[in-house]
């Protein structure tokens, strides 16, 4: 690659930035004009659509569109993008771990981040016709299973990947879960429980009360194995239509606890009578892959005690959410069905009982 583009808001982005772009990728081609769309919902960042034009005829390898995603336009999420180091493990895993992470991804264009301010610039292939997920709709039983093979992928790559964890641009957590501090969780449960609570199933709510109270706990260091993991794995942040599911939106990836995504992943997917009957099935296919991709002595009761324990993951992001990121309808929406999701899913396996005891 050859050297660093500068890093622009979207609304600055010119045809001169783009054909830049282009040549870093080897594509002879000029930029003469384009047009832009906004992409998703962006709670965290600004993901936009550029529609190319070109001066004279371009190669026929030149993309007709790309998608970049930039800091937010919101004070609020935009802070927290940079200073949680959100925007940073977005950015350095596209760099550093993308190309062989064997889940499929979409081509990079741009990965850039300025390590003083926390501005950024991604700069990707886009997967259109791939349509992206809705958490709200979830997904059908055989494209979970086609998920959490892809999930399969990348963990059994970076299974207890002693050079990989050396590696300065790795975030590793020092506890269970990175980014958020019991501090966080505790205020920002006051806000939930005070904005949401008389909307939300007592059960649910009685659940989280009792996690919060022992988040420091639960927060321990996990002991090996250990791998990469997405941490946002649900369905919003899936690209489907093609012939394997392309994930997206690795702000908060980072080497941690095996189980993560998969408790985070299933916890949502479906209603909760669905999951219920297919979960089981779903993780022996998601343990067989691991097992078929080379890794050794994780048994299956092993990934259900990984299971047990992440579930209560999602209540962590959620809750945060609520003060952390742009306030929107359909986040406010969300932020409760992966509460209530993750709740139920914790009462249904029993892991309510596996919390630290209360102090």
């Amino acid at each position: 690659m050859s050297d660093a583009i500068a890093i622009v808001p979207h609304h600055a982005i010119t045809a001169a930035w783009l054909s830049s772009a282009l040549a870093r990728k080897g594509i002879d081609a000029t930029v003469s004009a384009f047009t832009v769309e906004s992409v998703g919902t962006g709670q965290l960042g600004e993901t936009k659509r550029f529609f190319l034009r070109y001066q004279g005829t371009p190669p026929a390898h030149a993309p007709a569109t790309l998608v970049g995603k930039f800091p937010s336009d919101n004070a609020v999420a935009a802070k927290s993008g940079k200073e949680m180091g959100f925007y940073r493990s977005e950015v350095m895993f596209y760099r550093e771990l993308a190309h062989r992470a064997v889940i499929r991804t979409p081509a990079v264009y741009v990965a850039e981040i300025d390590p003083d301010s926390g501005d950024f610039a991604l700069l990707f292939e886009d997967m259109a016709p791939a349509k992206a997920g809705d958490h709200m709709q979830g997904c059908t039983v055989e494209d979970a299973r086609r998920a959490l093979s892809e999930a399969a992928k990348l963990h059994a790559a970076t299974w207890n990947d002693a050079a990989l964890e050396r590696q300065p641009w790795l975030y590793v957590p020092p506890g269970a879960q990175g980014f958020y501090t019991t501090e966080l969780v505790e205020s920002s449960w006051d806000y939930f429980a005070l904005t949401y609570g008389a909307q939300m199933d007592p059960a649910v709510m009685q659940v989280c009360e009792r996690f919060v109270r022992v988040h420091a706990a639960w927060n321990a260091p996990r002991a090996a194995p250990k791998c990469f993991s997405h941490n946002d794995f649900r369905v919003d942040n899936m690209l489907f239509g093609g012939e394997r599911i392309c994930v997206v939106d690795w702000q908060t990836s980072a080497y941690l606890g095996t189980g993560m995504d998969v408790a985070y992943f299933l916890g949502s997917a479906f209603d909760r009578d669905t999951r219920r009957a297919t979960e089981r099935d779903l993780l022996r296919d998601y343990h067989a892959e691991l097992l078929a991709r080379g890794v050794q002595d994780y048994s299956f009761e092993h990934l259900l005690a990984d299971y047990r324990h992440y579930s209560f993951a999602v209540l962590v992001v959620a809750i945060a959410a609520t003060v952390i990121v742009k306030k929107t309808e359909r986040g406010d929406r969300l932020f409760m069905k992966m509460v209530t999701d993750g709740a139920y899913q914790a009462i249904d396996n029993d892991a309510v009982d596996g919390l630290p005891p209360l102090a």
